[in-house]
């Protein structure tokens, strides 16, 4: 499954299989695989239809991906043979995300109107959680133990409680309300609202609203970072990136990304952003606290989320477009 390769380094414009950081802090690939510090690349893995969301058990040495067309979550072994099994999911999962004290997953499934919840290591469906209309995204709060499902289509947002599998109430947020991020030192949390271009804020315990922030249209994927305090926006409809103080609510910076920007993730120590550009194929590499673009990486077709594995300080990236 795997191959040597040198990788091709282009600051700011599109890259060939791989780059380095200026820091040296990651080397990564894409097509839903990685780059490891010695240059190494491996063969994209195809694990089924629309990959999209995707989650790092590091501990338990796993990856996994969220196929929204094969209605079904793939498992990868994150040392060894990558060669997935899957699990069946509800109509189109979308994200994926992995509750370590219980070893479960869960899913939000678009077009089941569910969050499907499931045992990491058998794949059984643990139970299908009734939430609002074309659930897209998801947020965790481990502290509180609380799972949130961004309901798109209802314009709200459920919270579940990680443990008992409980519904324990909903926020109203924006129409297309989505992806989910959680400020865990003032214990906010997020809202990406796509059609209403803001950012729904509210109370992660309680569950009041706290709030809207105006962003530019089509907010797609949003990440909080600790270390920078800072809330990152994804615009999918402008290729935009806007920094907002999780202190202030204020815009702090914007950077240009490329085309359809979708998923995100932060490097493990808070430094670095990636990008995942579905129209251009390509991951942004910026600094996590000016925004600045160091350079971009050509992945597979229509990439659509990423996440680190901070064991090997590899970068998986999930392509849509190429089932990998």
């Amino acid at each position: 499954m795997t191959a040597d390769r040198r990788n091709r380094v282009h600051p700011a414009v599109p890259a060939g299989r791989g780059a380095t950081a200026p820091d040296g802090e990651l080397i990564i690939e894409g097509a839903a695989c990685a780059v490891d510090m010695a240059h190494r690349t491996s063969f994209p893995v195809p694990v089924g239809m629309g990959p999209e969301g995707i989650t790092v058990d590091a501990a338990g040495r796993r990856a996994f991906v969220a196929c929204s067309r094969s209605n079904a979550v793939a498992v990868l072994r994150l040392d060894g043979d990558p060669v997935p099994w899957h699990t069946a999911a509800g109509r189109e999962p979308i994200p994926v995300l992995y509750d370590q004290p219980t070893g479960r997953l869960f899913t939000a499934d678009a077009r089941s109107d569910t969050v499907t919840v499931l045992d990491a290591c058998s794949g059984r469906i643990v139970r299908r959680i009734p939430v609002g209309a074309y659930p897209a995204g998801l947020g965790y709060h481990p502290a509180l133990r609380r799972v949130y499902c961004g309901d798109t289509a209802a314009g709200t947002v459920t919270a579940i409680e990680a443990d008992s599998l409980r519904v324990a109430g909903t926020v109203p947020a924006g129409l297309g309300a989505g992806s989910i991020a959680v400020d865990t030192a003032r214990d906010l949390a997020y809202c990406a609202d796509f059609m209403a271009s803001s950012i729904t804020v509210f109370h992660a315990a309680s569950l009041r609203p706290a709030g809207r922030i105006s962003v530019s249209e089509g907010p797609c994927k949003i990440v909080a970072s600790q270390a920078t305090r800072t809330l990152y926006v994804a615009s999918s409809l402008h290729g935009k990136l806007t920094l907002i103080s999780l202190d202030s609510g204020t815009v702090t910076a914007e950077a240009p990304v490329e085309r359809a920007p979708v998923g995100m993730c932060l490097s493990p120590g808070g430094n670095r952003i990636y990008v995942c550009n579905r129209g251009a194929g390509t991951v942004s590499v910026l600094d996590a606290r000016s925004g600045r673009e160091s350079h971009r990486i050509v992945v597979g077709e229509g990439p659509g989320d990423c996440a680190i594995d901070p064991v090997t300080r590899r970068l998986l990236v999930t392509n849509a477009g190429s089932g990998t």
